[in-house]
């Protein structure tokens, strides 16, 4: 996990419960760590909203950190199927796709200016899905045709904050001003709401397995799940 705190990357083994910090190199400052992603080598790679990316390797424990090449805003990540990384910068309004060789960043802008790309979700296919909280819009940016399309979530000034998408290609979303997860079907470009039964649930984070997406809700310190075949 991403330990804000500690300025430093932290990991649980589930065996013993042990804690390992491993902490970001001297000189780092104050990364105001968000999220992170493994690659395809097992590698750890995050983001600080401060204007840093990064790069830990659990094998040998050695974090390496880079500039972001806009400065500020680094936040959510993701790897596609085939092991790309690319982050999405909300303070900046682009994504990065990054070079896991060489550790350099490479800013792709969405077409929608000031969107306040927030978090991002790579599909099977590698297509790179982002919330959008400042325009309320999901956009997905197609690296093989290097082209994006975008919808709007349905309802009145829409909040899209996390994004995930599911073994069967469905996207999920997370939209504050409806107060629900949202289900968006790529094929039929159709949208359904699953409103949260409490107020202020402020689901900043999405993740999931076969038949299931689970829902962490800041903003009532509880964890909610929806059976996708259900939609319960």
């Amino acid at each position: 996990m991403t330990d804000g705190g500690l300025n430093a990357i932290v990991r649980v083994d589930p065996e013993t419960e042990a804690v390992k910090a491993f902490a970001l190199p001297e000189g780092s400052g104050n990364a105001n760590l968000n999220t992170g992603s493994f690659d395809k080598d097992g590698r750890l790679w995050f983001t600080g909203q401060e204007g840093i990316y990064g790069r830990l390797d659990p094998a040998s424990g050695k974090v390496e950190v880079w500039n972001a090449p806009r400065g500020r805003g680094a936040y959510g990540i993701t790897t596609t199927p085939s092991g790309e990384v690319y982050y999405a910068s909300l303070a900046g309004n682009h994504i990065a796709r990054i070079d896991v060789s060489t550790g350099e960043a490479s800013p792709i802008d969405p077409p929608t200016a000031d969107q306040g790309a927030r978090r991002v979700w790579s599909d099977s296919k590698g297509r790179i899905w982002v919330s959008e909280w400042n325009a309320g819009q999901v956009s997905v940016f197609d690296p093989a045709a290097n082209d994006w399309r975008s919808w709007k979530l349905p309802g009145d000034e829409p909040q899209a904050y996390a994004v995930y998408v599911d073994e069967r290609d469905t996207v999920w979303l997370t939209d504050f001003s409806a107060n629900a997860i949202v289900r968006f079907d790529p094929e039929t470009q159709t949208f359904a709401s699953f409103p949260s039964d409490r107020d202020n649930a402020n689901v900043r984070q999405l993740n999931g397995r076969s038949g299931e997406v689970w829902g962490a809700e800041s903003g009532t310190d509880r964890l909610v799940l929806i059976e996708t075949e259900t939609g319960e």
